[in-house]
């Protein structure tokens, strides 16, 4: 994958180009195809705002047989989770979406502590943050239980036990989303900072995951 700039900061937007050699398994590109990119980093979530197809074939090649011959095995379902793999990989640009979340002291989940109200609300909107953020395809409670350096079967034990006062679950527990209640979003409200204010309030992310992009 070759991108075009070295960071990632919010708002800002990279070109990717994607060929045969990025073939690993998420995503299968033809020889003599590439596909070109345009993403931003819209609140931690990775963006696809353009995706151009183009081949390296001469120009006899290019009939419409042609082109569907060599697109027939294209595959690229997965193409954000792999872009949120590679760009999340420590080595390169490191992107993380936990860094557009708003600071706060997740310790008493992982020490086992007694937990308060502000607690349960702040670990609600991370959870729907997440849910937002990651692709489809990436595991929440996986990825959650890695950031807090908690066990999988501990966070969802968390999710299950969280109040409903703070957070209310869609359909089934095993279901991906859910919304905080107003009295979660007062509470956030009355003990953060301006600055995190302002991001609560700004972020699409933080507070419903109602299944759609926001973006």
């Amino acid at each position: 994958m070759k991108i075009h700039g070295n960071e990632f900061a919010l708002a800002s937007k990279l070109n990717v180009e994607l060929n045969s050699e990025d073939n690993e398994g998420l995503i299968f590109i033809p020889k003599n195809i590439t596909l070109l990119l345009e993403i931003e980093n819209y609140y931690g979530k990775i963006i696809i705002n353009s995706l151009r197809l183009e081949t390296q074939e001469d120009e006899f090649s290019l009939t419409k047989k042609g082109l569907e011959a060599s697109t027939a095995s294209l595959d690229i379902k997965l193409i954000d989770r792999y872009l949120f793999k590679i760009l999340g990989d420590k080595s390169g640009i490191g992107h993380s979406p936990y860094s557009y979340f708003i600071s706060y002291d997740f310790t008493s989940f992982e020490k086992g502590r007694r937990l308060t109200d502000i607690d349960w609300a702040m670990f609600a909107s991370l959870y729907v943050f997440a849910c937002n953020v990651l692709p489809e395809s990436v595991k929440v409670e996986l990825s959650l239980a890695k950031e807090l350096r908690i066990s999988e079967e501990n966070f969802k034990r968390f999710l299950k036990k969280m109040p409903k006062t703070i957070f209310r679950k869609n359909e089934h527990i095993e279901s991906r989303g859910g919304n905080l209640t107003f009295e979660a979003e007062e509470l956030i409200l009355s003990k953060l900072s301006s600055e995190n204010k302002v991001l609560f309030e700004e972020s699409p992310y933080l507070k419903f995951y109602s299944g759609s992009d926001l973006a």
